[in-house]
């Protein structure tokens, strides 16, 4: 019968896993993607507005009107699209609901002519971008705003059947906005989180730790980045499989989790690696929580700790730590390493 490895045998389990950071779902786009993705829709609304004017579209459109709208948007997208990056997340956001009053602009351009519908197929346009960037309470509170505005245009058009055509739009576009809602959520957590410990991942870690650095700098607060290295994990996984390697990585996890504070951040790195942000916390004191952590299970592990400095970059922080956890390593494991200074013998 094979031997239980130390680290698993006769421990309760814990039901409450780790998890993720909310903030960690907003990282899967870029901000330069996201104003290219802006910038397209915006494109596309100026081409529909410009094909509009052209075609063959009866009496009591408001040529002139439209005339404007569809050049705004023009300039819209063209700005978006080499700002790129330098448009922030809330420009865009703002963007977003500038789109939904062009739109409805658009359709009292309309009034009273044949078209009023298909110009009412535009709020597809923004409610595209909103499934896609904003958060389930924002986006919820656009399409109310939404339904509400084109509620306020199309009913008042004059033009025969413009309640149905009214309800189609609205019907249409929460469709679609929430299927691109739901598959958007889906892909970001995906793309953000570990399976295996449902813990943040690298990609998902470092666009927090900007954050929270240029946060801590502001403020003035103290800042630690820890990596952590399971010790003698390999032969976890030699002796009893893989499978109890990962057993061993979840329940590692889970017990960590529920040691750190809130606004602490613990994302696995990949293998047997963790990283760990510890905000508003300087050496001393994240020493002092790796103890903490080492208390509550019976992995050992190693880790180098770097405290950022007025001028430190994400790079800078993962470098010091890495390289502080490979010398805590060296030096016989189950130590932590502190990036410029040692603190010999800490055990974990």
């Amino acid at each position: 019968m094979a031997e239980t490895p130390p680290a698993l045998e006769s421990r309760p389990r814990r039901t409450k896993g780790a998890s993720a950071r909310p903030e960690a779902v907003g990282t899967v786009i870029s901000a330069k993607q996201m104003s290219k993705f802006s910038a397209l829709l915006w494109g596309i609304g100026c081409v529909s507005g410009e094909l509009l004017i052209l075609l063959p579209h009866g009496r009591g459109e408001n040529v002139a009107g439209l005339s404007i709208i569809a050049a705004g948007a023009g300039v819209v997208a063209i700005g978006n699209f080499w700002q790129g990056e330098r448009i922030g997340q809330r420009a865009n956001y703002f963007l977003s609901l500038l789109a939904l009053l062009a739109v409805s602009a658009a359709v009292l351009c309309a009034h009273h002519s044949p078209v009023v519908d298909g110009i009412a197929g535009l709020y597809v346009l923004p409610t595209i971008f909103t499934a896609s960037f904003y958060s389930t309470r924002a986006f919820a509170i656009y399409l109310v705003a939404q339904a509400a505005t084109s509620g306020a245009v199309l009913l008042t058009s004059g033009v025969v059947g413009a309640s149905a055509g009214w309800a189609v739009v609205v019907g249409t576009t929460v469709t679609v906005g929430v299927v691109v809602h739901v598959l958007q959520q889906a892909l970001k957590v995906a793309a953000t989180t570990d399976p295996l410990t449902g813990l943040v991942n690298r990609r998902a870690f470092e666009p927090i730790l900007a954050r929270e650095l240029h946060r801590c700098a502001r403020l003035e607060h103290p800042l630690c980045v820890v990596v952590m290295d399971l010790d003698h994990f390999k032969e976890v996984n030699d002796a009893f499989g893989h499978q109890a390697g990962d057993q061993l990585l979840g329940e590692v996890s889970r017990a960590w989790s529920e040691t750190l504070r809130s606004t602490d951040v613990l994302a696995r790195a990949g293998g047997d690696e963790f990283v760990l942000l510890l905000p508003s916390t300087n050496r001393s004191h994240a020493v002092d929580m790796l103890s903490r952590l080492g208390a509550v299970t019976h992995q050992g592990f190693s880790a180098g700790v770097a405290e950022a400095g007025p001028r430190s970059t994400v790079e800078d922080l993962l470098r010091l730590a890495d390289d502080a956890c490979y010398r805590a390593k060296q030096a016989g494991r189950g130590n932590v390493v502190v990036a410029e200074g040692t603190l010999d013998g800490v055990a974990v």
